[in-house]
């Protein structure tokens, strides 16, 4: 189920979770969240934003594929005869 692919998406879940604790956190104590990390400090998560964007976008396959005019593993794989939970579930 954890793949090297799901990496990106894992580590997403996992900063939407510690963020949600903290604004939590300061719900809890009825105050507003202050977050000052200067010039540098903004660029820097401003530029780590945008470059997981491009390499989650880049390490999907879609130039790729575009590029090579192939198109990478379906889920669930049709080769393989497995059926996705949702066909399963529909009795397909």
């Amino acid at each position: 189920m954890f793949k090297r692919d799901n990496a990106i998406g894992i580590v997403l879940v996992a900063i939407c979770a510690v963020v949600a604790g903290v604004m939590l956190y300061y719900i809890g104590i009825g105050e507003r969240p202050r977050l000052d990390f200067g010039t540098f400090g903004n660029l820097a998560i401003g530029a780590l934003f945008f470059g997981l964007i491009l390499f989650g976008v880049i390490k999907s396959g879609v130039f790729g594929r575009m590029r090579r005019g192939q198109r990478g593993p379906q889920w669930p794989d049709p080769g393989t005869g497995r059926k996705s939970w949702w066909d399963r579930l529909r009795g397909r």
